[in-house]
């Protein structure tokens, strides 16, 4: 493999043992304390000793997952970084707008804050970038549709709680690259990108 620029690689190298990867927006600042705020109150009304919320430090909204190996530039994890550089994007606002009930990735039930329709699209946007860059770094096409929102809480039963309160202007700057141990309730950030300026 010359200079790492054909592909080669099986896909296993590099790829921790009981980890996920997937590119992520992570809130801060006013967006993550209104985030907070609306988990706090969901878990007030729930009034369950058995819900799980998403620590602060968790909470996140989900692009896309590298699908599918095929055949790798470079080991697994530096394929993903590579493929992030390789994504050109504007930063964009994106409303959280209401409660809704959703089924996890391991079938888990859960409260999410969900996007609004209109801006929910400029997240699909982002999320086609990165599938076409991982595509381009050896990855399986990804062209599933997006549906955008952050997690609260997990629970064996949600009630949705009467009111959602104000909608949250949330503007997004950058996307990460998060490693996640399994069922272990710990993510590493691997790498950030900062989106440009919108003109």
């Amino acid at each position: 493999m010359a200079g790492g620029d054909l592909f080669g690689l099986s896909g296993d190298e590099g790829l921790e043992p009981e980890c996920n990867y997937f590119f992520a927006l992570m809130p801060v600042g006013t967006a993550l304390q209104q985030i907070g705020e609306r988990r706090a109150h969901a878990v007030r009304e729930a009034q369950s000793p058995r819900l799980v919320p998403v620590e602060d430090h968790r909470l996140h909204l989900t692009l896309c997952t590298p699908k599918s190996l095929k055949r790798l530039r470079a080991p697994f994890e530096e394929s993903l970084k590579r493929a992030g550089d390789d994504v050109t994007a504007a930063a964009f606002g994106l409303r959280l707008e209401g409660f809704e009930r959703f089924t996890g990735g391991y079938g888990e039930l859960c409260l999410v804050l969900r996007s609004d329709g209109e801006t929910g699209t400029r997240a699909q946007a982002l999320k086609d970038a990165i599938g076409e860059a991982l595509f381009s770094h050896g990855f399986g096409w990804d062209k599933g549709k997006l549906s955008p929102h952050v997690t609260l809480y997990y629970a064996d039963d949600v009630e949705l709680p009467a009111h959602s309160g104000q909608s949250i202007d949330w503007h997004v700057d950058e996307f990460v690259l998060i490693r996640s141990h399994v069922r272990k309730h710990q993510h590493v950030v691997i790498k950030r990108w900062p989106l440009a300026a919108a003109a």
